[in-house]
């Protein structure tokens, strides 16, 4: 069976980029692979191609989208296209496509017997989104809805409450979807049984909050009767009943060697 991967998304959301990343990934793992990308261009001139990785067969349908005015087109081009000695399919549909459309395609007689849909992944610009799913309502959420993956690029620059709020606003569309944010060197850690006092936690917290030590997304933990979170740049203490392991957990872009060194 030939693999057949989708990578979706709204226009500018980078899925020329993230191709380029997966397609490194597989000539890495399967050198060997024969794979052909199906890029949907709207207009008459395709650009992106220009910017994908080499040894890869490319084939363009432009002037048009594949899941509309397209569509017959579409179908019997994969079908002369499986008809080849390859191994994998990616498709990349214009911006403006319909992703439970192409999805259809796929699924009919003659193509779904040569072809196993592997991957169908969507995505998403964080720093436009909430605006996008504002003025562009159900034709957006079309691409979100059939989504089994969603990726969510340009976040470096967006504090933590509004990652929330896409990853809630996403939950609510497809709660099924595995969720994956892009950001640069995101790490975790964890530190155990530490022995410290509450006034140096508080002195910790502080030099944790103000990025001294890196960008950190996300904190909470515990020492003896208290627990504390770190969200967006602010920390939090709360006295409890019940006394806990000393432990804490860590998200984000760490210095985790100096971070360790403060709890000593």
């Amino acid at each position: 069976m030939i693999k057949v991967e989708i990578v979706s998304g709204f226009l500018g959301a980078g899925k020329t980029t993230f191709i380029n990343k997966r397609l490194k990934e597989l000539k890495e793992e399967f050198s060997e692979e024969k794979i052909v990308l199906i890029e949907n261009e709207f207009g008459d001139i395709s650009i992106d191609s220009e910017f994908i990785v080499e040894g890869v067969k490319i084939e363009e349908i432009s002037s048009g989208c594949i899941c509309c005015v397209l569509k017959e087109n579409f179908k019997e081009s994969l079908e002369k296209i499986i008809e080849n000695d390859i191994d994998r399919i990616i498709i990349e549909p214009t911006g403006l496509g319909i992703l439970g459309e192409i999805l259809k395609i796929l699924k009919s007689k003659k193509i779904s017997k040569r072809c196993e849909i592997v991957a169908v992944t969507t995505v998403i610009d964080g720093k436009n989104y909430l605006e996008q799913i504002e003025i562009f309502g159900s034709f957006f959420m079309d691409q979100i809805e059939n989504a089994k993956t969603l990726y969510i690029s340009k976040i470096d620059d967006l504090e933590v409450e509004n990652i929330s709020e896409i990853e809630r606003s996403l939950k609510e569309i497809n709660s099924k979807a595995k969720t994956i944010f892009e950001i640069k060197d995101i790490k975790s850690m964890s530190i155990t049984d530490f022995k410290i006092d509450i006034e140096r936690l508080k002195q910790i917290l502080e030099t944790l909050s103000s990025e001294q030590y890196g960008k950190v997304l996300r904190g909470k933990g515990f020492l003896g009767n208290c627990s504390f979170n770190i969200v967006n740049g602010e920390y939090e203490l709360v006295e409890e009943r019940v006394k806990r392991n000393n432990k804490l957990i860590l998200i984000g872009d760490l210095d985790r060697e100096n971070i360790r060194k403060l709890f000593k």
